[in-house]
């Protein structure tokens, strides 16, 4: 895999991470866990008996997994919840499984979301770990940074099966059907209304050192930028739908702030990933072509991302 390639799956990972909830991260994190570990075995809750406090473990090491989705990691209840969740499903977890399969290591696995997490969570590990029937089992917190850096470790096949098609920087000629397709898909979304009255094209290689994205999608949009003249094509034989498309393209970004972070590392290319995941209608090659000359035009119309200051 080429290093672009392994920066485009590093974001799409970390966008993975910010949409997914409950059962979805759940999921996310035993699909990573199960190519990583040939020993990994997920456990599905069954009826009413449920998980039994467990959410996959590897037998061979006694490692256990209990997994955390919460909506805002960074709330006061969220945490306190998660501390009272961590020390009721580890409780849980030693009734039913250590006389079965002796338990050595046991992770608490949160969807933090790279927000990192309260002293209140990690206080109640380090009082788990004083109790005396727990002193020989190793308990820890499994936060964003550790799912990353093992999704990392997947060989290039895994990566794939993983996140999917990896959308990098087509130089090939777009198709007018295609666009059409792509517009289509939009024009069909439905999405909060959002105006922009922003009257001033900013120059394109300021407002990307502006918005701090990487030189990968400054390739793509670039890439993009030169293709449009298809774009003007259809929006002279269809009226009206370039303004429809920017207040399209202006929700999807004003979504991505509400989603993301400024302050995360790769945010920014994170919200580019996550406004080209919505206003693509399959992952195909073609598809993502026309999307990228769609985005380059309104982030030179300064639609998307922010104007240099």
């Amino acid at each position: 895999m080429i290093k672009e390639d392994k920066w485009t799956a590093k974001v799409l990972f970390k966008l993975k991470l910010h949409e997914s909830k409950g059962q979805e991260f759940e999921d996310f994190f035993v699909a990573i866990m199960t190519k990583a570990d040939m020993d990994f075995q997920p456990v599905k809750a069954y009826g009413n008996i449920g998980d039994q406090k467990n959410d996959g473990f590897n037998k061979k090491t006694g490692t256990y997994y209990q997994v955390f989705s919460p909506e805002d990691i960074t709330k006061d209840k969220t945490v306190y919840d998660a501390a009272k969740k961590l020390e009721k499903d580890f409780r849980g977890l030693y009734k039913n499984w250590n006389d079965t399969c002796k338990i050595k290591k046991y992770f608490f696995v949160i969807n933090d979301k790279y927000e990192g997490i309260d002293p209140v969570i990690t206080k109640k590990v380090l009082e788990l770990r004083c109790e005396k029937d727990f002193s020989d089992i190793d308990i820890d917190i499994f936060l964003a940074k550790d799912l990353q850096k093992v999704f990392e470790g997947l060989d290039e096949d895994d990566i794939l099966d993983i996140i999917g098609f990896i959308p990098g920087c087509s130089h090939e000629m777009i198709e007018y059907s295609t666009l059409s397709e792509v517009i289509d898909y939009l024009m069909k979304t439905e999405l909060p209304e959002s105006k922009n009255d922003k009257l001033k094209v900013p120059d394109f290689d300021e407002k990307i050192k502006f918005n701090g994205l990487s030189t990968v999608v400054k390739s793509k949009l670039s890439v993009g930028s030169y293709q449009d003249g298809a774009l003007r094509k259809y929006f002279n034989d269809n009226p009206g739908i370039r303004e429809i498309l920017q207040e399209k393209f202006h929700a999807l970004y004003q979504m991505a702030c509400e989603e993301i972070s400024d302050i995360q590392e790769d945010g920014a290319d994170c919200k580019f990933y996550y406004i080209a995941d919505r206003a693509c209608p399959k992952r195909t090659a073609a598809t993502v072509a026309c999307v990228d000359v769609l985005m380059a035009y309104y982030f030179s119309s300064c639609d998307i991302f922010e104007e240099p200051q």
